[in-house]
């Protein structure tokens, strides 16, 4: 028996976010700040201002395109195997993306991230069975600010198979990007090992980079995922209705969007919910108003039936503290049982501005923790061993009873990696205090392991070649 899925709004709330938000794209629109794109939705019936750029999108439109949408998709592996599938079954997790300080493991002390770092931190998750996805870690500040992300990017694809998951609002970098899969697999298209993050600004438009971007991914039939970041009182209104519907609306404005352009391209209704606290002027994730958006984000999405996706394990320390534990594994545990299908920022913490080496292997564990709830308990006759029961009778012992002997290595019980489940001395003679620590002992571990590079050097030629020639096209503009 599995857990039943967490709900936070009645069928009637749903209809009244999704209605607000038709009248929203019909009446008021969205911006949209290419003239390329803009001319493209006019070709395609939109009612379009050219002055201003605001696209309006009737009602019906939005459910034709809605109707487009797959309810789920294949994922496949950097070297072409079939790997997961996305809006169906448990969820996915998938590393954090696009941070810029790394803690580093060996002087304790925040700084500047650099591509080596995304190469261990790649090579770690490509080990870590609770890691789906890949997610570009940090944007590397040993690079051309320009280019950063395509080396991270090689980066990643040399040193994991497993799909990858990146952001970047810039269309000529996305280019870059399928460009350098093409070279991998000619067959991307067919067989995607990559999914593309974009969001427009809130409230309510589309910056040029990001639009042409969307039209990029679409027209090469890369999935993507529409991840709107409204922020409650600053860039939305300061109430979580508000804060979803303005959401909804710029989401649904995404997907439709990437049908216009392409037909049943994939796509994911995607969410990062953010809070804005006035007492610190930050904008923050871990709090309990956005647990309730990751239930609410979940129902939408299957409200639609679109595959859905939010960001998790989050936290707005930049320590590895007990709010850091706290904000993590209530922001993941909610995310999975809300049936969100894919789950992004592994570890990332600080509101997303730091990784480490550490909190990678710590929320994995949590991850792991996760996965076995999710998968609930088996209960049958055999299962009970009610023979063996009235065998053993009162005050015996199972030590080497069947369903011990059977069951001892199965994955009837989750197996811990870091967590401290020894005798307190044995945990004081080990030096291993706290989970930490415990993390921290693993980096080498898993470092240290022979782990063959993932591209031959034909293809790194060529992705060192697209590079280059981005390179050039920017330094001459």
């Amino acid at each position: 028996m599995k857990l039943n899925q967490l709900e936070v709004l009645s069928q009637e709330e749903i209809h009244l976010i999704h209605e607000a938000t038709l009248e929203i794209l019909e009446q008021e629109g969205v911006v949209v700040l290419s003239d390329f794109i803009l001319n493209f939705l006019a070709e395609k019936g939109l009612p379009v201002d050219h002055n201003s750029g605001i696209v309006r999108i009737p009602s019906s439109v939005v459910t034709d395109c809605l109707k487009q949408v797959p309810s789920s998709f294949d994922i496949y592996s950097v070297d072409n195997k079939p790997w997961k599938r996305i809006g169906q079954g448990d969820p996915l997790f998938a590393c954090g993306h696009n941070a810029v300080f790394l803690l580093d493991y060996q002087t304790s002390i925040r700084r500047d991230s650099l591509v080596e770092d995304v190469e261990k931190f790649v090579c770690i998750a490509d080990q870590l069975d609770e890691i789906d996805l890949i997610g570009i870690p940090v944007m590397p500040q040993d690079t051309p600010a320009e280019s950063t992300l395509l080396y991270a990017v090689k980066a990643a694809l040399n040193n994991s198979t497993k799909p990858l998951f990146y952001s970047s609002e810039s269309a000529s970098i996305n280019q870059a990007i399928i460009q350098m899969a093409k070279t991998i697999n000619r067959e991307v298209s067919n067989r995607p090992f990559l999914i593309s993050q974009l969001s427009p600004t809130s409230p309510l438009f589309w910056e040029k980079g990001t639009i042409e971007a969307l039209y990029e991914v679409c027209s090469n039939g890369i999935p993507l995922a529409i991840l709107p970041e409204p922020i409650a009182g600053a860039s939305a209104p300061y109430t979580l209705a508000g804060l979803l519907t303005m959401h909804n609306a710029e989401c649904l404005s995404g997907i439709v969007f990437s049908q216009l352009i392409r037909e049943k391209t994939p796509v994911m209704y995607a969410s990062s919910w953010t809070v804005y606290d006035m007492r610190s002027n930050m904008a923050v994730i871990g709090t309990p108003e956005t647990h309730i958006l990751r239930i609410a984000g979940s129902q939408m999405a299957a409200f639609y039936r679109i595959p859905s996706h939010t960001t998790a394990p989050n936290s707005d320390s930049h320590f590895h503290d007990e709010q850091n534990a706290w904000e993590k594994t209530f922001s993941a545990f909610i995310s999975a049982l809300a049936g969100n299908h894919l789950i992004v920022n592994a570890g990332m913490f600080a509101t997303g501005l730091t990784i480490s080496l550490e909190q990678l292997i710590l929320d994995a564990e949590i991850i792991g923790q996760i996965k076995r709830i999710l998968r609930g308990m088996e209960v049958n006759q055999s299962m009970i061993f009610l023979d063996e029961i009235r065998r053993v009778g009162q005050r015996g012992n199972y030590l080497t009873e069947e369903s011990t002997l059977t069951h001892l290595r199965s994955d009837q019980f989750w197996k811990s990696s870091v967590s401290l489940l020894d005798h307190y001395q044995n945990c004081l003679n080990s030096g291993i205090t706290d989970v930490v620590l415990s993390a921290h002992r693993k980096i080498n571990f898993y470092l240290n392991r022979i782990t063959e590079k993932k591209l031959s050097n034909t293809i790194l030629n060529e992705i060192n070649q697209i590079i280059n020639s981005f390179e050039e096209r920017r330094d001459k503009e």
